[in-house]
């Protein structure tokens, strides 16, 4: 029987989301948990612009190095172990409570790190920011593809992401603005209101988590179907207790619920316990160290001491390139999250991997003819580079990872998968933050060569292990790195159940058609 699409079940909606109530109501929610992202977003282009600022070096005595590195890190490096207790957190008391914990953490950072006087004090501030980030991040990741309608799901994950730049475009160019703020950028409040608005995000978060409902899933494991089935039949078929869709996905995540209990599958060593588990393991830590090792970390936080290499220093040009990169990956991350489906995950991986090594290069090499030469012409032509890196790198690292990792992964494993994604991200890029300015302080444009070896070995490794999930269904993609046996014992419980569907149709009026779509189970 070939896959079904839940397209194609009866289902009391419209055939377009932004037409239908209920599903506009979802898609509603899922955008005010793309606030947790957008945080992360602000973060990320904050620290670049206010390093444009002359008030914010005057403030913190010229900070480079190690002691900026430092300032960087302390944001990445509370997220290490944070990230284990928000898995059991969302686990233990739902998707919600670690949201408001998120949003009050990273609130009391935005206020703090405005108010601060001392590098020690800032470091502090972006400890909270750093600790309310992970549980708002981590939890979003989790709720979103547990809320979002089927049909919109795939849109819901890989937009997900994307609102990264849009903090990121907000906070760069408000630093823009910073520069023109009476007093030439020389006031502390220059540098004080765009900290102090970082707190935007975690508002709107904690307002809005009030009204968006709990996870399906997590309500079914603990026994509250009939509030599940009500959240599923709101969101989902307009209230609609009896739809076909509905009463198939409350089976689907009963059945997942009852499956992981009897194997008790979902803990973390599970991850080592079968060959394709540990497949699994190696390729969501490959992609989340690529998302932070392959040059954006680079670009992204110390953007102001790649154009002091090639002598871009005015405030105005500095802050102003920072904005414009902002914007041109937003639309480049758009752009991925529409072809994934398209084009296929694995292909647009590569393609990204092949862009980001060729602006590399061209960065390398005009940085070293600049610092031979000091030709001002050579050290602007690195300018259009930067932005066409930015723009391989959205195209597919921003988007795909946290559309791809679920997909990779069975049921019992998916919230830990995306917590494991975070976990190598921030270690990756806890490292970055340090290693960074350092190097970039000690040999300049020479680091570049890093990346460029960096980016070439990722290649190869995206290339072969790295496997396609393009047009397969949520089980198909859920099999793609076990063995063959292991996708035939697959196909034969998936046949088990569409046996013992058969047998429910009864209960859930007309259901004739309802066992040919139990090939998509488990989404």
């Amino acid at each position: 029987m070939s896959p079904v699409s839940f397209a194609d079940l009866p289902n009391n909606t419209n055939s377009s989301w932004w037409r239908d109530a209920g599903m506009r109501r979802g898609m509603l929610h899922v955008s005010i948990l793309y606030t947790a992202v957008y945080s992360l977003g602000y973060d990320g282009s904050l620290l670049n612009g206010l390093q444009g600022l002359p008030a914010w070096q005057s403030n913190y005595e010229q900070p480079a190095g190690v002691q900026l590195g430092l300032i960087a890190a302390t944001y990445y490096l509370p997220k290490i172990p944070t990230t284990f207790v928000v898995a059991w957190m969302v686990d233990r008391f739902g998707r919600k409570i670690p949201l408001y914990v998120g949003a009050v953490f990273m609130l009391a950072g935005a206020i703090v790190g405005g108010l601060t006087h001392t590098r020690a004090e800032l470091m502090g501030a972006r400890v909270l920011l750093g600790v309310g980030t992970a549980f708002a991040q981590i939890t979003a990741c989790s709720l979103i593809p547990e809320l979002a309608h089927p049909r919109v799901r795939h849109m819901a994950g890989g937009f997900l992401n994307t609102t990264y730049f849009i903090g990121s475009i907000f906070s760069s160019w408000l630093c823009f603005a910073m520069v023109y703020y009476p007093g030439g950028g020389s006031d502390n409040w220059s540098w004080r209101i765009p900290t102090l608005l970082q707190g935007i995000g975690p508002v709107i978060l904690a307002a809005g988590v009030w009204f968006v409902p709990e996870s399906p899933r997590w309500l079914v494991n603990k026994g509250r179907t009939e509030e599940a089935h009500a959240i599923l039949a709101k969101y989902h078929a307009n209230g609609e207790m009896q739809d076909q869709l509905v009463l198939l996905e409350l089976h689907e995540i009963s059945t997942s619920v009852e499956k992981d209990r009897q194997t008790a599958a979902g803990g973390w060593l599970s991850f080592f316990q079968t060959a394709g588990n540990r497949r699994r393991f190696f390729v969501i830590i490959m992609i989340g160290t690529a998302t932070q090792w392959i040059g954006n970390g680079l670009v992204n936080y110390f953007l102001i001491p790649i154009l002091r290499t090639v002598n871009i220093t005015q405030p105005a040009q500095t802050t102003g390139i920072n904005g414009g990169i902002a914007i041109w990956s937003w639309f480049a991350a758009m752009l991925g999250a529409s072809l994934s489906d398209k084009f296929g995950r694995r292909s647009l991986f590569l393609t990204s991997l092949l862009g980001c090594l060729a602006c590399f290069v061209f960065i390398t090499a005009l940085s070293g003819s600049f610092a031979s030469s000091g030709n001002k012409n050579t050290g602007i032509a690195i300018i259009p580079f930067l932005f066409l890196f930015n723009s391989f790198y959205a195209i597919a690292f921003t988007p795909i990872p946290l559309l791809y990792v679920p997909e990779i992964s069975p049921f019992a494993l998916r919230a830990k998968s995306a917590a494991l994604l975070l976990l190598s991200q921030n270690i990756a890029q806890a490292f970055n933050q340090f290693v960074n300015p350092v190097a970039l302080a000690a040999i300049a444009w020479k680091y570049f060569i890093v990346y460029v070896a960096v980016i070439s070995l990722y290649f190869v490794l995206f290339y072969f292990f790295c496997r396609e999930t393009k047009g397969l269904t949520v089980e198909e993609a859920g099999l793609v790195y076990d063995s063959a046996v292991m996708r035939k014992r697959g196909a034969d419980m998936e046949a088990a159940v569409e046996e013992e569907a058969q047998g429910d149709e009864k209960d859930i009026g007309d259901g004739k058609e309802i066992s040919a779509h139990f090939e998509e189970r488990r989404i």
